[in-house]
């Protein structure tokens, strides 16, 4: 009889052991965001069927998502914000990579239980999924002790809408972390969350500070089995940062003014001493670039990358034709074909990042290190400026011989001006990518039409010193412009 009891106490802690409450998660505590997991015995003996979860904030925040895996790229995500009446919406979303999570067609199953809605300044989703287990892209066994998540949130209005695909504004705020799902094990395949009353940890006062990965501060309920995240290895936000920083500092200032360098002081060493130093640096903005890109899963998949790729290897040519152009000058005293190719080459590459940013703002392109243009075309713009340099001293040596511009010349002109337009239009492309806000948008287009004027005003100022010269004999792409500058 002792032992029966001794057995039966022993089965029932055992049992008690193996189900539990849902595990709940307040990463940072005090921006009042928690997620809780759960999944019924029978779906974590099985490894498939239905999990249970909840996201819960104030209501201060526009949205907040919750994902699987450690990356946005093909992560199953769920989103919730306010409908406009009271309730709440749930949204199943996918995302190629750092671009807005989209709904797909075979997308989560996701139903809203009771428990759900906006309530004393807290809103609640308390949500069933019935194909978590697998998706297109990815899967998440319910019995793992060892499973992956990634969660983001937006302080700001409320969204107010019933639209699975309403916009949202990028993450102010992301995490990501580890949960022993065998240790959310429940009885019942059942609403978990049935009468319970969502965490309020640290009201709402949102953390608006958490840009990167951070450590988890949980207060009540099951917290034993939030773990670690595993590491990704992948490039993080900073990569990206300084890839677009390089990029436009090089495209949007250094290249621009560079070309304006050389019909404005006519000294071709200054000229090509900072086009060289701009383009060193371009590749140094690239290798960032294509080791984000690879890393997220979009290099040459997006515009972006494709546009970005196409300037790069663009502009391996310019410096080639800036040496051909000056050749000729320095031999013929006037421009040939290839001087006119390397100023003009070099006039236009600014101006493709320009227009970039026009189509940034009409259009949404979701692909994924080259299934984007950006990733393409950045790769092309960076290749071809190799050849800038060479083109460069072509035409230098050729001026130098023939004091006039011959063939390589206009190449040389012509090619950095159309190099330089791709460039300027792969940069909108990246801020597209990357779904930057309003402001920083607004700036680009600021500067690069500040840098547009400067363009023109330097073309405008060289053809009443040269007393009316046309303005294609102008080089504001890399080349010589002024027949006097190479007989100094």
């Amino acid at each position: 009889m002792k032992s029966f009891i001794a057995s039966s106490l022993a089965a029932a802690a055992l049992y008690a052991s193996a189900v539990a409450d849902p595990i709940e998660n307040c990463p940072n505590g005090n921006s009042g965001v928690c997620f809780q997991v759960a999944v019924p015995e029978t779906a974590a003996s099985a490894g498939t069927g239905n999990l249970y979860f909840q996201i819960s904030a104030p209501d201060s925040y526009a949205w907040i998502g919750l994902g699987t895996g450690t990356r946005m790229s093909n992560s199953n995500m769920f989103l919730m914000y306010q409908d406009g009446s009271g309730n709440v919406t749930i949204s199943p979303r996918r995302a190629s990579g750092q671009v807005m999570p989209q709904v797909t067609t075979n997308g989560a199953q996701l139903e809203l239980l009771a428990g759900s809605g906006v309530s004393n300044g807290v809103m609640t989703a308390n949500v069933r999924c019935s194909n978590c287990a697998s998706w297109s892209g990815g899967s998440m066994p319910l019995g793992s002790s060892s499973s992956n998540w990634i969660a983001a949130w937006h302080r700001g209005s409320a969204i107010s809408s019933t639209n699975l695909n309403a916009p949202i504004s990028q993450h102010d705020s992301v995490t990501s972390f580890g949960l022993d799902l065998t240790r959310a094990t429940v009885a019942e395949d059942t609403n978990p969350f049935a009468g319970s009353t969502a965490p309020t940890t640290g009201g709402n006062n949102g953390n608006n500070g958490n840009t990167g990965n951070t450590g988890n501060s949980n207060t009540g309920g099951n917290t034993g089995g939030v773990t670690a995240p595993a590491s990704s290895g992948l490039a993080g936000p900073n990569v990206l940062l300084a890839h677009g920083v390089i990029m436009t500092i090089v495209f949007v200032a250094m290249y621009p003014i560079g070309s304006i360098l050389m019909p404005m002081l006519g000294k071709w060493l200054i000229h090509a001493g900072w086009q060289i130093t701009a383009f060193m640096l371009m590749w140094a903005g690239f290798g960032l670039g294509v080791v984000y890109g690879n890393d997220h899963g979009y290099l040459f998949k997006q515009t972006h990358t494709i546009l970005g790729t196409v300037v790069c290897v663009l502009l391996v040519v310019q410096p080639f034709l800036g040496l051909v152009h000056h050749m000729h000058y320095k031999k013929h005293q006037m421009r040939g074909a290839v001087s006119h190719s390397h100023i003009w080459f070099g006039r236009i590459r600014p101006e493709i990042h320009h227009l970039g940013v026009s189509r940034l703002i009409k259009e949404n392109l979701r692909s994924e290190l080259f299934k984007q243009t950006h990733t393409i075309l950045g790769t092309v713009v960076c290749v071809l400026l190799v050849v800038q340099p060479f083109l460069g001293l072509v035409h230098h040596m050729h001026y130098k011989k023939h004091q006039m511009r011959g063939a390589v010349s206009h190449s040389h002109i012509w090619f950095g001006r159309i190099v330089l337009l791709l460039g300027i239009i792969d940069g909108g492309l990246g801020m597209q990518l990357a779904s930057s806000s309003t402001t920083w948008i607004v700036a680009y287009s600021v500067v690069a039409g500040i840098m547009t004027v400067l363009y023109v005003l330097a073309i405008w100022l060289k053809s009443r010193r040269t007393g009316g010269r046309r303005k294609d004999d102008l080089s504001l792409g890399g080349s010589p412009v002024r027949e006097s500058h190479e007989m100094k």
